[in-house]
């Protein structure tokens, strides 16, 4: 599915300590304190400091510091440790000890402790390491599980009740609501009983229990729009109750139409009653769990190089190499694999192109290595995917059409050639590239559904101005896809995003890789779930750079 949704995260709390600082004080040792900044829009922003620790060169800091981890975003980070002179605010008053970057990913993915070498900046010389570790925010590890029913419904229908269905909106910061949850249809009633769910804690209210929470019903029609029966606007805090506060968990909201209430003024009640008949609080493994007990993330890449995209050598190739600027396929390649390297441990990502004749024979190819080796189609890095992209515009001939099933079957092959176990935990995610249609629908459908069954994702990002209207059947948002037998997909594993249009909607906010990658933990997690494979304990990594800032040459 694809939406330009806020996307979830979860709380996730840092410790530190460091050891063997260098000594900045000649009478006694140095008093220090780390401040964490965080990076928006290239800039560097203080978010919070420690507590100063008194003539200690291994000080173990009582306070942490709290970040929101997104996996679909790249998140640096910078932890700076100080010696603290006075009592000003002013960091400048302070000797510096050192700094070390990298990315929230990086701890996340070290297990159990990441430990980086603290330098001043320019300078290669160790001035102590800093020892850091997350742990997730204990109320993002849960499902919300659900029976929710409905009484005395307003009657909307002329022959009939109402057909009344139930949405659940998460609130954002910008007062508007996105839509976690929809029920189905009940028709003929105004006493509906939904049938029961479960909802993850992340998705619902990103892990926060205060955010509002809005519930609609509707009433289907077949042949229109549906009508508003209601709204009602809560908290998981007030669904569940408070026992430390005290606090009873609701029972029941009064449905309200404002158009309704505005006309009928004070003979207006409600236009029903939603009652929560069940709600309850379900533990279970999260998505950091399965990565920082080892379970890696490998990308995937494959790239259209049909002849639609025009001559590569002029300015208005979607393949153009613009001497200041990314094209719309570097973009992506940048954008989706700077998020994902952190989480592959060999920095090797296979990269295929489709519907061009290469060499030496010049006939079409459907699934083609950008290295030139059957065997061998990984390259090294994000650098070293866009110099195979680029290398393969000079060596092959653009020309068609548009066919996805054997670009999916080789990922198929991949994924099967390494299975997954409790010990062995692997998730894969294909990205493919493209302007325009496909060709070879049904095909590529039937490779889907047998991919659902998977450790496999397959992100689509469509590049141009085409019209992509038929690719959102991929995206099996309304209905699953059902291969040439008749079987069903499995789960939802493609998301589908037109470039283009998307950073119309998003403006200076929109960021790709959110687009694409969001919907990935809940998959992952489901994946595995149904495998009944459950999160290793967190590891134990040797100490190492992070990949932040400096991606493994290509």
């Amino acid at each position: 599915m694809y939406s330009t949704t806020a996307a979830t995260g979860s709380k996730v709390q840092i410790s530190v300590r460091c050891t063997g600082l260098v000594n900045l004080d000649r009478l006694s040792k140095s008093d220090p304190m780390c401040v964490l900044f965080v990076q928006k829009q290239g800039v560097w922003i203080e978010h919070e400091r420690t507590e100063v620790i008194r003539d200690n060169l291994n000080p173990d800091f009582a306070h942490s510091f709290i970040v929101d981890y997104h996996f679909e975003e790249n998140q640096p980070l910078k932890f700076a440790v100080y010696d603290v002179d006075s009592s000003s605010r002013n960091l400048a008053k302070h000797d510096y000890i050192g700094e070390a970057e990298m990315s929230l990913a990086d701890i996340v993915v070290a297990g159990q402790v990441l430990v980086k070498t603290l330098r001043l900046p320019n300078n290669k010389s160790p001035r102590g390491k800093i020892h850091l570790s997350a742990e997730e925010s204990a109320e993002n590890k849960c499902n919300l599980e659900f029976i929710i029913g409905g009484s005395h419904l307003d009657k909307k229908d002329f022959f009939g009740k109402s057909d009344p269905y139930l949405e659940i909106g998460r609130g954002c910061e910008s007062g508007t609501f996105v839509l976690v949850h929809r029920s189905e249809v009940i028709r003929n009633t105004l006493n509906p009983r939904w049938q029961k769910f479960q909802i993850s804690a992340q998705k619902l209210c990103n892990g926060d229990f205060d955010r509002p929470l809005q519930f609609t019903c509707w009433d289907w029609d077949k042949n229109d729009t549906p009508d508003l029966i209601g709204k009602a606007i809560t908290s998981l805090r007030a669904l569940i109750g408070d026992n430390v506060a005290g606090i009873p968990p609701i029972a029941s909201l009064e449905l309200i139409e404002p158009q309704k209430k505005a006309k009928k003024g004070k003979k207006y009640a409600n236009s029903g009653i939603l009652q929560f008949l069940h709600c309850k609080q379900i533990p279970v493994a999260s998505f950091m769990d399965y990565i920082k007990g080892g379970c890696e993330i490998s990308l995937m890449v494959a790239i259209d190089f049909t002849a639609s995209n025009g001559d590569p050598n002029l300015p208005s190739s979607l393949h153009y190499n613009h001497p200041y600027q990314m094209n719309e396929y570097v973009e992506a390649i940048q954008s989706v694999g700077n998020v994902l390297v952190p989480y592959d441990s060999d920095q090797l990502f296979p990269i295929w192109g489709f519907g061009a004749k290469i060499p030496p024979s010049r006939t079409v190819s459907h699934c083609f290595p950008l290295t030139g080796s059957v065997d061998r189609p990984e390259v090294r890095g994000v650098q070293g995917m866009i110099d195979a992209y680029r290398y393969s515009l000079a060596n092959v001939q653009l020309y068609g059409p548009t066919i996805f099933a054997q670009i999916l079957s080789a990922a198929l092959h991949r994924v099967k050639g390494n299975p997954i176990s409790q010990q062995r935990q692997a998730y894969h995610i294909l990205l493919i590239i493209t302007d325009g249609v496909i060709n070879d629908m049904q095909n590529a459908v039937d490779r889907i559904v047998e991919a659902s069954q998977l450790p496999l994702s397959i992100v689509i990002v469509g590049v141009g101005a085409a019209n992509f209207k038929l690719m959102h059947y991929l995206d099996a948002d309304d209905e699953p896809l059902r291969s040439q037998t008749g079987k069903l997909m499995s789960r939802d594993i493609v998301q589908f995003v037109p470039l283009r249009e998307f950073q119309s909607q998003g403006g200076a906010n929109f960021s790709l890789a959110r687009e694409v990658l969001a919907e990935i933990p809940d998959q992952l997690t489901s994946l595995m779930k149904s495998k009944g494979i459950q999160p290793n304990p967190p590891r134990l990594l040797q100490p190492q750079e992070s990949f932040y800032g400096s991606p493994p040459p290509g």
